[in-house]
């Protein structure tokens, strides 16, 4: 493909990602991802690595992690015809990275495996339910998580972002005026990077860097031998103890 015709392809499309696709053709997205990526602190070669690419949106994490050598596996709630990572993809050639049309809150390890990487860039305040975003998170990555989200740190005084906190984003159509950060009604939460840190660590991971720059932050974090959750609480039933034969006796109920 020629960068004439590329450049047709891309043009007139919305695009959140700003990047180079190919030499002399980018996208011109509202956000430029290569600043997060330097952060990212990724090895240059990352031949036989796998990935998890969750919420991948345009495709700007899996595409350049593809080309350092790692096997992508992206998710999005949207199909990637429609996201704008198919027609990446027909332009740049790196048709190799298997897009999912998912839900980020329904990949799991037991449907998809386990990856040494599992990237959630940008991704967790745009949940309803975050704790389970990481605890799926936690259970697909073998070795490395990286959680990037909105912060609100800056917002707090010193104390208060020093506690695990989270904020809930009413929804900016139908109930203006709660000091949403933007009109994006896909926003759901602002969370200290405190709180953030502890539901890591909650998870068992051990948390190896917490950065806050502006309204966001970025928390890596080292996978545990033994995974811990719980998830059994939280979406879980007790496994239910019949009464005994006698009814009438104390000791045939099982009361917890």
């Amino acid at each position: 493909m020629n960068i004439d015709q590329a450049k047709q392809l891309i043009a007139g499309h919305p695009w959140h990602h700003a990047f180079e696709v190919i030499p002399g053709v980018r996208t011109q997205g509202s956000y430029d991802p290569t600043f997060l990526l330097e952060k990212l602190d990724l090895p240059k070669d990352l031949s036989g690595v796998t990935v998890a690419d969750l919420g991948a949106s345009n495709g700007y994490f899996s595409f350049v992690l593809r080309q350092r050598g790692a096997r992508v596996t992206a998710f999005d709630f949207r199909h990637k015809d429609n996201s704008g990572f198919g027609l990446l993809q027909l332009i740049n050639g790196l048709d190799d990275i298997t897009h999912h049309h998912i839900n980020v809150l329904d990949v799991t390890a037991d449907r998809f495996g386990q990856f040494d990487i599992v990237l959630c860039l940008g991704l967790l305040y745009h949940v309803s339910e975050p704790y389970r975003l990481l605890s799926n998170c936690a259970g697909l990555a073998k070795h490395k998580l990286f959680v990037e989200t909105y912060c609100i740190d800056k917002h707090l005084p010193v104390d208060f972002a020093n506690i695990p906190l989270a904020r809930f984003i009413p929804d900016p159509e139908r109930l203006p005026g709660y000091q949403q950060p933007n009109q994006d009604t896909s926003n759901f939460w602002g969370f200290t990077s405190k709180c953030v840190e502890l539901m890591i660590r909650d998870l068992g991971y051990h948390v190896e860097r917490v950065e806050v720059w502006g309204a966001r932050c970025l928390v890596e974090a080292q996978a545990p031998q033994k995974r811990v959750n719980r998830d059994h609480i939280a979406y879980g039933l007790i496994p239910h103890v019949p009464v005994g034969q006698n009814p009438l006796d104390s000791k045939s109920w099982t009361i917890f």
